[in-house]
């Protein structure tokens, strides 16, 4: 009975690739990298809006969570989402504790007992200027506002610097909403992200539904300010 043998090359007459094989390969992977990477990014950015928009309504959800928990009032901010409120025998109406220039209310004791969060997943810093970042290069402003539904304006504007003052037009009488503000959008992403949150078949995106922004001249034009309008006021 014959014995199948391993056949083995020697050492030394071992070969590797040769140069025909070697850009035989590199053409292969190319022509892959060349559907493969592409896909990559398009679902990359494909994931942007959707972020934005996932981001806003958890938003939503946890000032709505938040409204339920303490009794009689809205928060001021994302960080009274996030970390338990404070209150001390100091607070007044002139200097409330947790408070921003649009959040003039008192937390008292029994209302920071009935905080039960955090509401919100996200680390953001107690100074009202800080922001989240989101999809695209998406800004969350740590401060909340009302919005004025009717004239489609916020309650305050930021003009020179840091300066905040009221804006014109809004009436404090008209059906209002917590405003969450979202910058650095340009016009494209604003219109997409505003498909995913109030549909593809607005009539007037950006002045009407949920997501509000300014309509700028051309499309790599920034969107901004937008606002996302989270909750009614009661």
């Amino acid at each position: 009975m014959r014995t199948l043998r391993t056949l083995r090359i020697p050492r030394g007459q071992r070969r590797g690739f040769t140069l025909v094989e070697t850009i035989v390969t590199v053409g292969i992977l190319s022509v892959l990298a060349a559907f493969v990477v592409p896909s990559v990014l398009n679902k990359a950015d494909s994931a942007d809006p959707v972020k934005v928009a996932n981001d806003l309504n958890s938003i939503s959800t946890a000032i709505q969570s938040f409204a339920s928990d303490v009794k009689g009032t809205l928060p001021g901010d994302l960080e009274d989402l996030t970390a338990p409120l404070l209150t001390n025998a100091s607070c007044n109406t002139i200097n409330p504790c947790d408070s921003t220039v649009t959040h003039t209310d008192i937390y008292t004791a029994q209302q920071v007992r009935l905080w039960h969060g955090p509401y919100l997943s996200a680390s953001i810093a107690a100074d009202p200027a800080a922001s989240l970042r989101s999809g695209y290069v998406a800004e969350i402003h740590n401060m909340l506002t009302r919005f004025d539904s009717y004239s489609g304006v916020p309650e305050f504007c930021t003009s020179i610097g840091t300066q905040t003052v009221p804006c014109a037009g809004f009436i404090a009488s008209n059906p209002l909403y917590v405003a969450v503000r979202v910058d650095s959008l340009n016009l494209t992403q604003a219109l997409t992200v505003n498909a995913i949150i109030d549909g593809p078949n607005e009539s007037q995106p950006g002045l009407q539904g949920r997501f509000r922004f300014p309509s700028p001249p051309s499309p790599t034009a920034l969107a901004t300010p937008a606002y996302f309008l989270a909750t009614p006021v009661p």
